[in-house]
């Protein structure tokens, strides 16, 4: 439509030039030359011209402007810009850092070595605990001693029963008979092991296999005691006070103690046999368990000091299985979940993982090819990846 238009404006303004009348150029003396004549006509001619290209103008705007919505104008069309410069983007997520190959910080066994703060403490050892502020550890002549540092000491206990530690290693716990009966003492290692108290507990059939135990010690000294015939939760910080489990938790069973609560599940009259699925729970100085959230089945587990809890599948762990090839772990809420893999060749030792930190975890681990040789591991829990470290 636009092409009709300006089609007909220029065969128009054609025929009007094309009808003025133009008057003849006068004569002019040629006795003398003189400047050229100015062109008067093409002024008037012009201005004609431009009276129309302006008149057709004018119409044609009203034909095609905002009142005929047939004939809106295209928009105008985008300016065409140079293309921006391509410049470095931000670098790609880094993959995680390797790990570190320096011995472990915390206390360790390997090859019945015991190592505490990179020393080796004489003797032969299975087994260390540890938190913090001191450890605990058993000898293999079963006897169990506890340090915060090096220096080991002998734990002066009668019965057959592991003692037990807080999990910030400041608290130790245990079972012994003074002057002829059965009691529940301890110290704190930061006050030079000075005692906790004693109170007096039924101690069971041991030879049937339930005697009373200390179950878990939380970092604020909360101790938990439990066994076939006894089930309490005993206060040595207020007073040396004692609460009835049966009474207040009746049918639980408390299994351990973690950085982030106790486990617990339930049981038949608070016996070894916890039946139902374990749970993560806080426990009151009024002996009740505040339910946090539930938790895998399992052989082993062992909560961490941060998010994450390390577990081993039930029917992983038992008969003659000395090692195994994987350990699994998940945050505490069960977002996220991993999968440690040994070193190639080599296979971790069983029950004998603890956390170094929040995310790392420590393991001596066993060769494949003779069950013998060992080694200690480093994990980390978010990439699964887990190296072999110095060690003496």
């Amino acid at each position: 439509m636009r092409d009709d238009i300006e089609e007909t404006l220029s065969r128009e303004l054609w025929e009007v030039a094309g009808r003025l009348q133009v008057p003849p150029m006068p004569t002019l003396p040629v006795t003398q030359p003189s400047a050229p004549a100015r062109r008067h006509w093409l002024p008037m001619l012009v201005a004609a011209v431009v009276v129309l290209i302006v008149a057709g103008a004018v119409a044609v705007g009203s034909l095609i402007g905002p009142g005929n919505p047939d004939l809106e104008p295209a928009p105008p069309a985008a300016s065409r810009t140079q293309a921006p410069t391509p410049t470095d983007s931000a670098s790609p997520t880094e993959s995680p850092a390797p790990l570190a190959r320096t011995a472990p910080r915390i206390p360790y066994v390997l090859d019945k070595q015991l190592y505490v703060d990179g020393v080796q403490v004489p003797g032969a050892w299975w087994s260390v605990q540890s938190g913090d502020a001191g450890w605990i550890a058993l000898n293999d002549d079963s006897t169990w001693w506890w340090g915060t540092g090096p220096t080991a000491h002998k734990l002066s206990m009668s019965r057959d029963i592991s003692p037990m530690i807080s999990p910030n290693g400041r608290y130790i716990v245990m079972v012994e008979v003074q002057e002829g009966r059965t009691v529940v003492t301890g110290f704190d290692v930061r006050r030079g092991g000075d005692g906790l108290g004693a109170v007096p507990v039924d101690p069971g059939r041991i030879g049937a296999g339930d005697p009373v135990r200390v179950r878990a010690v939380t970092d604020d000294g909360v101790v938990v005691v439990q066994g076939a015939a006894t089930g309490l939760v005993w206060l040595p910080l207020k007073d040396s006070a004692t609460v009835d489990l049966a009474t207040t938790a009746p049918g639980q069973v408390i299994l351990r103690g973690t950085p982030n609560g106790v486990v617990a599940a339930g049981g038949a009259n608070g016996s070894d046999g916890a039946t139902g699925t374990p749970y993560l729970a806080e426990l009151s100085d009024a002996g009740q368990l505040s339910r946090i959230r539930s938790l895998p089945r399992y052989d082993d587990l062992v909560v961490g000091p941060g998010r994450w809890l390390l577990w081993v599948p039930p029917g992983s762990i038992g008969g003659e299985v000395m090692a195994l090839r994987t350990l699994e772990a998940q945050t505490l809420d069960g977002a996220d979940r991993a999968t440690m893999t040994a070193p190639r060749g080599w296979g971790f030792k069983v029950l004998a993982w603890a956390w170094e930190d929040a995310e790392h975890v420590i393991a001596p681990v066993l060769a494949d090819s003779d069950q013998t040789s060992e080694r200690i591991a480093r994990c980390d829990v978010r990439s699964g990846q887990c190296v072999l470290v110095k060690a003496p």
